[in-house]
């Protein structure tokens, strides 16, 4: 009996793809360190709030991205990437979009939540909606995002500018403080969580193709994959510190990325690409790091 509640544990823990949740963390972080730099104050239940509901939309997010890739025929002939649960048939696709839909739900419900207790405008109920409507239009619906070109601008968007401004401004509104968004840490923040979508997207590309799903190293070729990867390390290391000169301990992160990148352009088997995912989480994990001491302070 244990064995078998461990085992469907585990399932459902790889299921969530955890190497890949620090980019669910990172951004709340990343805001909570901004509202606490302008208002030398941190709400922790809201804190707590803001980072459950990162975290099941991303959760929620990856069960749906695993239920529809499967429908789609994209994970069932992955030779470089980690077997999917429902493409493996550990998870059904039945119990893993009922999973997703749940999840969504209560993130949505937790959202209310901390809308509610920090006294944020209710115009926050869209911001909500639409991250639980492009959680499950990422790859399914009508127009899915990852199979047309737009899903490193869905990362971006939503990883960096909805949820670092989304954070801040609950944050610093349950502080009774006066919002004002920093657009350029937003931004970094979104373009150095992309590698990870890099690279994965650079190591399916050629299973990718064969189903249709039209990523930008698909479309453009894997060479730009490299190029995209790259302006995520320069645009989040060096550039955004250049217009916004808080963020100058970033610079460190440089070195880290440069590496990753070394990894990417050369990686050719299922564990280098697996290393290099790893890497590339453990430079958003610095960069997040650098971002709280710069905003925070030490």
């Amino acid at each position: 009996m244990r064995a078998s509640l461990w085992e469907t544990v585990s399932r459902w823990v790889l299921a969530a793809r955890p190497k890949t949740l620090v980019a669910s963390l990172i951004p709340v972080f990343a805001g909570a360190s901004l509202a606490y730099g302008s208002t030398g104050k941190l709400p922790l239940v809201l804190l707590v709030l803001a980072v459950l509901f990162s975290l099941l939309i991303q959760i929620g997010t990856n069960f749906s991205n695993d239920y529809f890739d499967d429908l789609r025929g994209a994970d069932r002939n992955r030779a470089l990437g980690p077997s999917r649960s429902v493409s493996s048939g550990s998870i059904s696709g039945k119990t893993m979009i009922r999973a997703s839909l749940a999840i969504l739900a209560l993130a949505f419900a937790i959202g209310v939540v901390l809308m509610e207790a920090s006294g944020a405008s209710r115009q926050l109920l869209w911001v909500g909606a639409l991250s639980v409507i492009f959680a499950i239009g990422y790859t399914g619906g009508p127009f899915p995002l990852a199979y047309v070109g737009l899903g490193d601008l869905f990362v971006v968007l939503f990883f960096g500018f909805v949820a670092v401004c989304g954070t801040h401004y609950v944050l610093v509104v349950g502080a009774a403080g006066e919002w004002e968004p920093n657009w350029v840490a937003a931004l970094g923040i979104g373009l150095v969580i992309n590698n990870l979508l890099v690279v994965n997207n650079t190591r399916d590309c050629g299973e990718d193709e064969l189903v249709g799903k039209r990523t930008l190293v698909v479309l453009f070729g894997r060479k730009f994959g490299l190029l995209l990867y790259a302006v995520g390390i320069v645009g989040s290391t060096l550039v955004c510190p250049w217009l916004d000169r808080t963020m100058m301990p970033l610079v460190w992160v440089f070195p880290l990325g440069l590496f990753c990148f070394v990894k990417l352009a050369k990686a050719s088997t299922k564990e280098e690409y697996g290393s290099t995912l790893s890497l590339t989480a453990l430079s958003i994990l610095a960069y997040g790091v650098l971002f709280v001491h710069a905003f925070g302070g030490s």
